[in-house]
């Protein structure tokens, strides 16, 4: 499979694919160009569906970190301002994929919590709805139900799909179906949250100055291979003043680590630590193997970096003003999207990956959120599917060619940061997301992660091993009723 991950990266435009296939896998080269997109005969030139509408189930709740939701880069609005380059383009995308096959693309909003996602699909199931051609909401709700029949396996060949396009990201696909050869969440390039939700770590560049001099040696260092959970902690401890001298660590002191809760700025550090969650067997089924030395050091590491005198743990809300105003040399919990938010910033801000946990991994791991939004359709759109293929096939196809390479390049590279050397970091963070099938299927299987990494970190305790070894067996028993479950849902019918 080629490995690339998003799509439009690397040098060229940039096609950002696969959040990684698992934890093993290493993405699809990104790279694209608008030659490989644009062949000389269009397969979908003759198509045409006769005003014929396409409905899509979107969510639009408001994502953490207030970096806001992703829809405009799929509803995008009426009319783009042309000020604004990527509303422009998405409108283009849009308008271009409805005048090419002849549909107008429909939208209803869904502005749900991510526990309220599952039960809202049920009930379109259950009723045998099918009003949506495509859902588009969080990755742990939908994978969760993805063994339960609820949605279609893309990769039957009846349909239409051609994952071997860039604009789709084929790993990322691999990396989050419970059962090889059978694929029910999609990701590509049209689904723009994958991109603006990848973990990053953000730092201000002035105060790095003031303490060490140069203000990119920490690009050298994430250049370098030495940006370890060890280099980590070093600067994170060096790094706290008590600016008010009240001898207490407050919201009025400064920080070499900016937080908020310990869950969700641990996410991001388990992810890019990499536990060794899972393998697979000789029939692609998954089996858990989390108990391993390898998680053992890596939640004592985040335990130590979550416990640093340097570190604090500001409400989310609070969060990126603090460090906007100087109250933190590095900050968490940020996701490439939250340098949206970053413009007006008065000091320049530095952007690397999450650390390495030991220097000899030499590779870094990206993770986006586990409430990601991805795409899923229906088993009630079933007869439906040469349609909505075509229409998918499109969508991403026209994403690559006109939204990405305004969206990556000139958005994320130079739109959102004045750093000339950010677009090496930022293609480092695109081009290396693994990791992705915990983050979607940890809830479903009994929470290995959230209750026994987590939890040991945050009942302050590092009795982690007897914990794991116990869950493991719960968790492969989980595991393997719902490879019946799958089964029975498609493999057995």
């Amino acid at each position: 499979m080629r490995q690339r991950i998003f799509a439009l990266i690397l040098a060229s435009l940039l096609l950002l694919p696969c959040l990684c296939a698992c934890a093993e896998t290493s993405q699809d080269d990104p790279k694209t160009t608008n030659n490989e997109t644009q062949i000389e005969e269009d397969p979908f030139a003759d198509v045409s569906y006769g005003g014929r509408e396409f409905w899509i189930y979107t969510s639009v709740n408001v994502a953490a970190t207030a970096m806001g939701n992703s829809n405009f880069m799929i509803e995008g609005t009426e009319e783009a301002d042309s000020s604004d380059i990527v509303a422009s383009a998405v409108y283009k995308r849009n308008l271009d994929t409805e005048e090419l096959l002849d549909v107008n693309l429909e939208y209803v909003h869904s502005d749900l919590p991510y526990a309220a996602v599952a039960d809202d699909i049920k009930k379109f199931v259950s009723s045998g709805t099918d009003e949506f051609d495509l859902i588009i909401n969080d990755l742990f709700p939908l994978a969760g139900l993805s063994t339960s029949g609820y949605f279609v396996n893309t990769l039957d060949p009846e349909y239409k799909f051609d994952f071997d396009q860039n604009y789709w990201y084929s790993d990322y696909m691999t990396g989050v179906s419970f059962i090889e050869g059978y694929q029910f969440l999609l990701a590509g390039d049209y689904f723009a949250d994958i991109i603006r939700s990848a973990h990053c770590l953000i730092y201000n560049k002035e105060l790095y100055e003031d303490k060490y001099g140069n203000p990119d040696e920490l690009y050298d260092v994430v250049l370098n291979y030495e940006w370890t959970h060890a280099k980590m902690l070093e600067i994170i401890a060096d790094n706290y003043v008590d600016l008010n001298g009240n001898a207490k660590m407050d919201e009025e002191d400064r920080y070499g680590y900016g937080i908020s809760e310990i869950w969700g700025s641990s996410i991001p550090l388990i992810a890019s630590g990499g536990t060794n969650y899972m393998t697979r067997d000789e029939n692609g089924y998954p089996i858990i193997t989390i108990n391993n030395e390898r998680t053992y050091t890596l939640t004592e590491s985040i335990y130590n970096l979550m416990y640093s005198e340097g570190t604090f743990a500001f409400t989310e809300a609070k969060l990126l003003d603090a460090f906007i105003n100087d109250k933190a040399l590095i900050v968490g919990y940020q996701r490439l999207g939250s340098l949206e938010n970053m413009r007006h910033m008065e000091h320049d801000a530095g952007i690397i990956p999450y650390p390495m946990l030991l220097e000899s991994d030499k590779q870094y791991n990206t993770s986006s959120h586990d409430t990601t939004e991805v795409g899923v359709i229906l088993t009630t759109a079933i007869q439906d599917m040469d349609f909505i293929s075509t229409v998918l096939e499109v969508l991403n196809r026209e994403t690559a060619k006109t939204v990405m390479p305004q969206y990556y390049e000139t958005a994320l590279k130079v739109k959102y940061t004045d750093d000339p050397q950010a677009g090496a970091m930022i293609d480092i963070i695109h081009d290396n997301f693994r990791n992705v099938f915990e983050l979607a299927y940890d809830y479903a299987i009994g929470t290995p992660i959230y209750s026994v990494v987590y939890g040991t970190i945050a009942n302050k305790s590092y009795s982690v091993a007897s914990k794991l070894a116990k869950s493991q067996k719960t968790c492969q028993k989980k595991v393997d009723k719902l490879i019946r479950e799958c089964e029975e849902a498609f493999i057995n019918n």
